[in-house]
């Protein structure tokens, strides 16, 4: 009976691991959308559902099974929220800079949109909503590397502004320059 308390007393231990790192995913993912991550929520909600089972009835070994798994799923949800999120921001940036070269002036462009790449994968990938669970901890580390460089392409704004800037300078040039020499063509004849 004693080892058996043990074994219940480590996973509660893990539940209670879990669902604080599922609390963290949260708070970090609100800080990004300033919007609560319902989904996140409803599984930490459905974790408490579980431990409440389990504590009516402790020979109900399955209830906190289950509330390990929606804890994990409470982390997954809440960084493929976030995931999401930075993938917009990255079209977004796409967009902004359709027309312009980025590479001079961020020159690990192409590495940044491989990773950006792997990142939709994951979340494409993932779309089975049992194993989703499972993959939390890789979800972390996508969020990482995605919103990293997503933060390095959005502070080099300002230079790809400026470039901007300078492209619509030449081109206002080259347009006068043709004007004027149109208008020299014509005096002429």
């Amino acid at each position: 009976m004693n080892s058996e308390f043990d074994n219940d007393q480590k996973q509660l231990a893990h539940v209670a691991k879990l669902f604080n790192e599922a609390e963290i995913a949260i708070k970090e993912i609100e800080d990004f959308g300033s919007e609560l991550v319902i989904p996140a929520v409803n599984q930490l909600r459905y974790c408490g559902n579980h431990l409440v089972r389990y504590l009516s009835d402790t020979s109900n070994k399955e209830e906190l099974e289950d509330s390990i798994k929606h804890c994990k799923r409470a982390a997954y949800d809440a960084y493929e929220s976030a995931i999401t999120y930075h993938l917009l921001e990255f079209k977004k940036f796409k967009e902004d800079y359709c027309r312009v070269q980025i590479t001079p002036v961020i020159p690990d462009y192409a590495d940044i949109q491989q990773k950006i790449k792997q990142a939709r994968n994951f979340i494409r990938n993932n779309s089975e909503s049992k194993t989703r669970g499972e993959c939390y901890k890789d979800g972390h580390k996508h969020l990482q590397l995605l919103a990293g460089n997503v933060e390095k392409l959005n502070s080099n704004r300002d230079e790809l502004n400026k470039a901007i800037r300078k492209e619509r300078t030449i081109l206002l040039f080259q347009v006068i320059s043709g004007i004027a020499a149109i208008i020299a063509i014509v005096t002429f004849i």
